[in-house]
Protein backbone atom coordinates (compact mmCIF):
# COMPACT_ATOMS: atom_id res chain seq x y z
CA UNK A 1 0.00 0.00 0.00
CA UNK A 2 3.07 2.40 0.87
CA UNK A 3 4.35 1.73 -2.86
CA UNK A 4 0.91 2.73 -4.29
CA UNK A 5 1.00 5.85 -2.16
CA UNK A 6 4.17 6.97 -3.23
CA UNK A 7 3.82 5.90 -7.09
CA UNK A 8 0.42 5.91 -8.01
CA UNK A 9 0.80 2.91 -10.23
CA UNK A 10 -1.12 -0.64 -9.43
CA UNK A 11 1.34 -2.49 -11.52
CA UNK A 12 4.54 -0.37 -10.08
CA UNK A 13 3.20 -1.05 -6.38
CA UNK A 14 2.60 -4.89 -7.03
CA UNK A 15 5.82 -5.71 -8.76
CA UNK A 16 7.57 -3.46 -5.85
CA UNK A 17 5.06 -5.93 -3.28
CA UNK A 18 6.19 -9.30 -5.27
CA UNK A 19 10.41 -8.54 -4.56
CA UNK A 20 10.64 -9.56 -1.05
CA UNK A 21 8.10 -12.67 -1.46
CA UNK A 22 10.06 -14.03 -4.07
CA UNK A 23 13.45 -13.53 -3.05
CA UNK A 24 12.36 -14.91 0.75
CA UNK A 25 10.77 -18.09 -1.58
CA UNK A 26 14.06 -18.21 -2.85
CA UNK A 27 15.90 -17.32 0.33
CA UNK A 28 18.00 -14.85 -1.32
CA UNK A 29 19.12 -11.24 -0.09
CA UNK A 30 16.20 -12.16 2.64
CA UNK A 31 17.53 -8.89 4.37
CA UNK A 32 18.31 -6.80 1.29
CA UNK A 33 14.68 -7.28 0.40
CA UNK A 34 13.35 -6.79 3.85
CA UNK A 35 14.97 -3.27 3.89
CA UNK A 36 13.94 -2.14 0.56
CA UNK A 37 10.54 -2.99 2.04
CA UNK A 38 10.68 -0.76 5.14
CA UNK A 39 12.59 2.07 3.30
CA UNK A 40 9.74 2.35 0.80
CA UNK A 41 7.05 2.23 3.54
CA UNK A 42 9.23 5.00 5.80
CA UNK A 43 9.25 7.13 2.57
CA UNK A 44 5.99 6.79 2.15
CA UNK A 45 5.16 7.98 6.11
CA UNK A 46 7.65 10.84 5.16
CA UNK A 47 6.06 11.50 2.60
CA UNK A 48 2.50 11.78 4.00
CA UNK A 49 3.51 14.10 6.56
CA UNK A 50 4.82 16.83 3.78
CA UNK A 51 2.72 19.57 3.35
CA UNK A 52 0.97 20.35 -0.04
CA UNK A 53 3.25 23.28 -1.41
CA UNK A 54 6.59 21.18 -1.07
CA UNK A 55 4.28 18.02 -3.02
CA UNK A 56 3.64 21.00 -5.55
CA UNK A 57 6.83 21.79 -5.88
CA UNK A 58 8.83 18.21 -6.22
CA UNK A 59 5.77 17.66 -8.88
CA UNK A 60 7.01 20.38 -10.79
CA UNK A 61 10.77 20.47 -10.40
CA UNK A 62 9.80 16.39 -11.85
CA UNK A 63 7.43 17.15 -14.74
CA UNK A 64 9.92 19.97 -15.58
CA UNK A 65 13.17 17.60 -15.72
CA UNK A 66 10.66 15.16 -17.36
CA UNK A 67 10.04 17.19 -20.07
CA UNK A 68 13.67 18.40 -20.70
CA UNK A 69 14.96 14.64 -20.59
CA UNK A 70 12.30 13.86 -23.62
CA UNK A 71 13.21 17.09 -25.26
CA UNK A 72 17.29 15.90 -25.46
CA UNK A 73 16.15 12.17 -26.32
CA UNK A 74 16.94 11.69 -29.97
CA UNK A 75 14.36 11.09 -32.44
CA UNK A 76 13.96 7.74 -33.49
CA UNK A 77 12.02 7.71 -36.27
CA UNK A 78 13.54 6.61 -39.78
CA UNK A 79 13.97 9.17 -42.51
CA UNK A 80 12.89 7.28 -45.50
Amino acid sequence: MSSYYLFGSPFVSLALSLIPLLLGWLGVFEGFSYIVAALIFVAAVIWAVVPVETKNFVKQQYDGAVKEFVAGMPDTKKAD
